[in-house]
């Protein structure tokens, strides 16, 4: 005899009940094999509520019962089944901490999704890109859907929206969906990617008033304090000139090397750049000079009286003779006695 497939366990129970058309399929099955070992219920027996056997023995299947639980349980999040022609039931998954758009609680009633061959079922998420170093990121999400494409759409940071891959269908006879899932739930991770940088430009003379807060809605302020950085930005990017800085005195000179640094939405320095050098000039040092600080007349010979201090820079040097502007007229050497 032929090998005869037999009825999918999945529809075994509708509300909780043995469902008696799945039962009269097993028992037809059981009829091919057993040479009617089994027989269909009667009329007389309720209208088909009740199994007897050509032996003897009695099922009633207003009786066979199973907690409304018993069917969840053995299902993972976001698990994926066939339910009739181009049709797929899935049951209950999170997604970022909630339930998506037509999700119920208990599955009742359970969501279904109409596919065609080749569909691609995914998780699609959108929020604002204003998540802050709190973490809240229930609060950050705008949708949550599950849906189904040919194809799976492309993130787009900018736009907020994410997208995670659940499945692939293909359909098989009476267009039944076959089902090649890749992914469960619960489905929850950081948007913040630090992709739409703000650049903090410090090379201006004058003060800034940009700033970045991720304690803040709007995370900070852009150039004038007004506009909101979230969620045209999701992270900051600090220039050189006031990220990383390192000092080193190098011989006579001292040098400041810089970095340019990025930090995302959720606090994360993902990007420090190459060192530059933004100064390299001599080092201000100490050197010591001679200064005539008074003249008297002694012996016969003019003294000078001088003191010597210490200065912080060699300048360049003035000439060795500045006229005073005194006119003077020829005379003889006279030795003051």
């Amino acid at each position: 005899m032929e090998p005869v497939k037999l009825a999918n366990a999945e529809n075994a129970f509708d509300g909780g009940v043995l469902d008696k058309k799945w039962m009269f399929n097993v028992v037809g099955h059981l009829n091919l094999w057993h040479a009617g070992e089994v027989k269909l219920p009667s009329t007389e027996w309720g209208s088909g509520r009740i199994l007897v056997s050509n032996t003897g023995w009695v099922v009633d299947l207003t009786r066979l019962k199973v907690p409304a639980s018993s069917q969840v349980q053995s299902q993972r999040e976001f698990q994926i089944v066939a339910d009739g022609a181009n049709t797929v039931k899935i049951y209950n998954g999170t997604l970022f901490g909630q339930l998506p758009t037509g999700f119920s609680v208990g599955n009742s009633p359970i969501f279904t999704l109409t596919v065609a061959n080749g569909d691609k079922i995914y998780a699609k998420v959108t929020w604002n890109r204003t998540l802050n170093i709190t973490g809240n990121i229930v609060s950050t999400i705008t949708t949550r859907t599950i849906e189904a494409a040919a194809t799976v759409p492309a993130n787009d940071p900018q736009a907020g929206t994410r997208h995670y891959l659940l499945a692939s269908v293909t359909l098989g006879t009476g267009n039944i969906p076959v089902i090649a899932q890749s992914r469960w739930g619960p489905i929850d991770d950081l948007p913040g990617t630090a992709r739409y940088n703000y650049v903090m430009n410090s090379a201006s003379t004058s003060a800034q008033t940009d700033y970045w807060d991720l304690l803040a809605t709007g995370k900070g302020k852009q150039a004038g304090g007004v506009t909101d950085l979230a969620p045209d930005y999701d992270s900051v990017q600090v220039s050189g000139y006031g990220g990383w800085l390192r000092f080193i005195q190098d011989g006579t000179n001292l040098k400041i090397f810089a970095r340019g640094t990025t930090m995302n939405s959720v606090g994360q320095i993902t990007y420090i750049a190459p060192e530059y050098v933004v100064f390299d000039k001599p080092v201000v040092c100490e050197t010591t000079v001679d200064v005539l600080v008074g003249l008297r007349l002694n012996g016969g010979y003019l003294e000078g009286q001088y003191r010597t201090i210490k200065v912080n820079a060699v300048a360049t040097p003035s000439p060795e003779w500045v006229s005073t502007g005194i006119p003077v007229t020829a005379g003889t050497t006279i030795k003051c006695v």
